[in-house]
């Protein structure tokens, strides 16, 4: 059996999914009134459960992809849509959206390189 192989790029890309979840997981979790203040944007307790949640499923989403599960592609595809229709409908900032699917474009493509001449993707289980 061979051992199948990831892409540098895309383990990368990976990585900085599974740190990006994570901080806004905790960033949505234990926010504070001065770090609103910070962020300059104010949210309700509701969209704060919601985002963290959908974090978390990031995070898990992101390990399937190590593990070559494609479910996992599916989930981070799910929880994209998700976030940008909840940016485009509380945020007053266009680059919020435009990033969520910028991220997912890139996902995507790395997912494309091939190492051994296998992609990514036709690694995905």
């Amino acid at each position: 059996m061979q051992k199948k192989q990831r892409h540098g790029c895309l383990t990368a890309w990976l990585t900085y999914l599974i740190m990006a979840y994570s901080f806004s997981t905790l960033f949505y979790f234990f926010k504070t009134d001065e770090m609103s203040k910070i962020a300059q944007y104010q949210i309700s307790e509701d969209m704060m459960l919601i985002h963290s949640s959908l974090g978390l499923l990031g995070i898990i989403f992101s390990i399937m992809l190590f593990r070559w599960v494609k479910l996992g592609f599916w989930g981070i595809l799910t929880i994209s849509v998700i976030l940008f229709v909840l940016q485009l409908l509380n945020s007053n900032r266009i680059m919020s959206p435009i990033f969520i699917v910028i991220c997912l474009i890139i996902l995507f493509s790395l997912l494309q390189l091939k190492k051994a001449n296998v992609s990514g993707w036709n690694n995905l289980e």
